[in-house]
């Protein structure tokens, strides 16, 4: 009960259920009574604050040993851990000073409070370890890390650094803030997509958070990025590179690196002649610990355990199979010679960390291992096998690498953007070049410089330049920013340069400027690509405007041209309306006198077919020809019609006037035993009469022409009429025709007839075109004009295709939605 006498620490470790676990992992064990605020803790404890002699004293003597900058915060901890509304969870680190020794310790003491009914706490207690260590490297690395950005602030390259929280930005250069178009201030301390609004949907963030997810930097140049600067949306091209942070001896990452090199100019005036891409993916798979058996000088896989298949990825029948078999990716590598001597020599192997190269499921993974080859031997003393242990260790490798890799990957950054380093001593008047700096100028390695040494190799026409930005920046009003571009000379070489220098004023402890330091770019090939560009842009302007003259006349040729071929194409369509208009009266106007040569011969055939004998031959000859001839006449003045008459269009339902057309040839259908199946067809704006006439001629056309068997008998018509609506760039390509529509309806009518060559697939759609002899198959040679005349009409097209004996295709296309 609160208040009540703690028990001693013996029984503490027994009612906490911790005794050994605590001591083997460095905790301690700690209680506070919230009523009399008396600590009762185990000799761990003690030692976390600095070795106090009681194990049982009062809140306030403890407290009077922990850090003066941390004791609001612990007491607040513990009163918001006594709040019911807090779950009463306490978790807090912070600094003791030793009570004997003095010595400076951050610890971390976490646990929870009970509550009763009335939601007061009655118990509160937990654990608590030594965390100096880790605080310390914390410190250490973002110590180095600050100093790293510091000397960052003069560069001419874009640096942020993103925390892992909502994509925070937590530190920006100068030149990141220029880059897009705002200074640090306004971009530090917000999320990515609140400071940088146009980066929505450019999927930036994403690959922020791919990295932060699989810890694989980004590295990527000429990315284009569209920014608001100076209030105009612009697109500029940085060389990019996100590389995760991680503290020191922690796996999680925390944050990004970002880097950014300014590489619009060079971009721009690349794709001005020739337009590149480049991308680099790579996949690392990692695999699990694994077990596995190798029997016999051959290493026939035994036993493996489900690890080890998951690793060798070549799915579960690997049983059985010699290794060299089942993974022949180890070919080029040590293990299996390593396994052969293992064999031989009847030794032990191991390894601590090894690379194994490894095709899982067909990728090749790269991975690490401390890999444990054991030989095992008969009852005779001889190996039979080897025992296989892998432990997989690729994450800690990798951390390791990174941890040793981060301050290297971060100073090689200076030399992948090919920056050289300065600085300029006011006080002393010395400058410090770096390496690549001085090979530019000419100086020697160990010279030492001074400002007029340093001016000697500058171009004396810029000389005035760097010297006026100088004594700009040491003005107040220019916040301390030095910039400038001049030429040098090389004293060895003589070759001329052109730098971009950057840098930032340097005060002393008075806050009086010393010095300036920043860095410098070489800068010549994109100031000379340019200027190229430009001469080759003015070039390529005046030959242009010569070709627009050039043109300007052959339009005009053209125009002429264009004004005689309408002239001509005027003159066409009179005479076509002129000769289907004859057509029309000429048919129309036999059938009056054939109908009569008709009866005639019709009543001499019934008076004097006995009586005439062999002669009666000719009269039904005649009789015959007539009946063709007004058959011919009458196909002639169908098309007439259909040619001189615009369609009368109404909603029509294709399905209904196909049915039509299939009734109208009932008798035809019957006499073959023709099958027909037929699609379900949409709605169509059109002339029904006029389509129904389409699909009987087509439909007539596959019972007609129907195949013979192996006797020479006629085979049944099968016929099929389906249906699809396709988009206007998927229509073939047929010549004097053109979509203006976006989609069309394809009504496909195949049969199992005698087909046609494919030679003459425009040639059936002519006017009195046959392919075959009368008294093969009648017809006018008249059917399948007026089918092509008819989609015309509708604003579409009709088209075929055959082979002989394999049956024909007819398909026709009808718009969409006419209006």
């Amino acid at each position: 009960m609160p208040g009540e006498n703690f028990p001693n620490t013996g029984s503490l470790r027994e009612r906490l259920d911790i005794d050994f676990a605590l001591t083997s992992a460095g905790l301690g064990v700690w209680e506070l009574d919230p009523v009399s605020m008396q600590i009762l803790w185990d000799d761990r404890c003690r030692e976390l604050y600095g070795s106090i002699s009681d194990n049982y004293l009062p809140y306030d003597k403890a407290i009077a040993y922990v850090h003066p900058d941390d004791v609001s915060r612990v007491n607040d901890a513990v009163h918001q851990a006594f709040q019911l509304t807090s779950g009463g969870n306490y978790d807090v680190a912070y600094r003791t000073i030793g009570a004997d020794d003095g010595k400076l310790r951050w610890v971390r003491f976490y646990g929870k409070a009970s509550f009763d009914e009335q939601g007061k706490p009655y118990r509160f207690g937990g654990v608590a370890q030594d965390v100096t260590r880790d605080m310390e490297n914390l410190k250490s690395q973002q110590a180095a890390q600050q100093q790293i950005l510091d000397s960052f602030e003069a560069s001419p390259v874009g640096i942020a650094l993103i925390d892992r929280h909502e994509l925070t930005f937590q530190r920006a250069n100068p030149f990141y803030g220029e880059l897009v178009g705002r200074t640090p201030d306004q971009i530090v301390g917000k999320p990515l997509l609140t400071a940088l609004p146009e980066l929505a949907g450019q999927g930036f963030d994403q690959l922020l958070q791919d990295v932060l997810d699989t810890g694989i930097p980004f590295i990527a140049k000429d990315v284009a990025v569209a920014l608001v600067r100076n209030q105009v949306l612009e697109t500029i091209y940085v060389d990019l590179t996100y590389q995760p942070q991680r503290p020191v001896n922690r796996t999680e990452i925390t944050g990004i690196l970002v880097i950014a090199t300014d590489v619009t100019q060079q971009v721009l005036s690349r794709k001005r002649v020739e337009a590149s891409e480049a991308q680099l993916k790579s996949i690392i798979a990692t695999a699990p610990a694994a077990m596995g058996l190798f029997v016999g000088r051959d290493l026939v896989v035994e036993m493996p355990n489900q690890a080890f298949i998951d690793i060798v990825g070549k799915g579960p029948d690997i049983e059985g199979k010699p290794l060299r078999e089942v993974m022949p990716e180890l070919e080029n590598q040590p293990f299996l010679q390593i396994l052969d001597d293992v064999y031989t020599s009847g030794k032990m192997f191991q390894s601590h960390g090894s690379q194994v190269n490894i095709v899982q499921h067909g990728v090749m993974s790269y991975n690490f291992y401390n890999i444990t080859y054991t030989p095992l031997f008969n009852e005779k003393g001889e190996v039979y096998a080897i025992l296989d242990i892998a432990i997989d260790v690729t994450e800690s490798i990798r951390v390791q690498q990174k941890l040793q890799e981060t301050q290297a990957k971060l100073q090689e950054t200076i030399e992948l953007a090919e920056l050289a380093a300065w600085e300029v001593d006011f006080t002393t008047r010395k400058v410090m070049y770096s390496d690549r700096l001085r090979d530019w100028c000419g100086f020697e390695r160990e010279e030492p410089l001074t400002i007029e040494r340093a001016y000697e190799v500058i171009d004396p026409q810029n000389q005035l330049i760097v010297k006026a930005a100088m004594d700009a920046a040491r003005q107040p009003l220019n916040e301390g920013q030095y910039e400038a571009e001049f030429s040098v000379y090389c004293l060895k070489t003589g070759q001329k340069r052109i730098l971009h220098a950057q840098g930032k004023v340097i005060r002393d402890e008075q806050d009086e400027v010393c010095g300036i330091a920043g860095s410098a770019q070489d800068v010549t090939l994109q100031r000379r690509t340019h200027a190229a560009l430009e001469l080759l842009v003015q070039e390529r302007t005046e030959e242009l405007a010569s070709t627009n003259e050039e043109l300007f006349t052959s339009n005009e040729e053209l125009a002429h041209t264009n004004e005689q071929l309408h002239q001509a194409n005027d003159q066409l369509i009179r005479s076509n309306a002129s000769l289907e208009q004859f057509a029309y009266i000429a048919s129309h106007d036999l059938q009056a006198p054939l109908r009569k040569i008709q009866q005639f011969i019709d009543i001499l055939v019934r008076r004097h077919q006995d009586t005439l004998a062999e002669d009666s031959r000719l009269l039904i000859r005649i009789q015959e020809s007539a009946h063709r001839m007004g058959l011919l006449i009458n196909d002639l003045l169908a098309f007439s019609k259909i040619s001189n008459g615009k369609a009368d269009t109404q909603e029509v339902m294709l399905s209904e006037v196909l049915a039509q057309a299939i009734d109208n040839l009932s008798v035809a259908i019957e006499e073959t035993s023709a099958d027909i199946q037929v699609e379900s067809l949409p709605a169509f704006l059109g002339d029904a009469r006029q389509l129904e006439q389409l699909f009987q001629n087509v439909l007539s056309n596959a019972i007609k022409f129907s195949s013979k068997d192996m006797q020479g008998s006629a085979t049944v018509p099968c016929i099929q009429v389906t249906y699809q609506q396709v988009q206007s760039y998927e229509l073939p390509l047929l010549a004097g025709w053109a979509p203006v529509y976006g989609s069309y309806h394809r009504i496909r009518v195949q049969d199992n007839g005698i087909g046609f060559e494919e030679q003459y697939a425009d040639r059936i759609f002519g006017v009195f075109q046959r392919l075959h002899g009368k008294s093969e198959f009648e017809g006018t040679g008249v059917g399948l004009a007026i089918c092509q005349k008819v989609a015309l009409n509708h604003e579409g097209f009709i088209q075929a295709q055959g082979r002989p004996e394999q049956g024909a295709t007819f398909e026709i296309y009808l718009p969409v939605q006419r209006q």
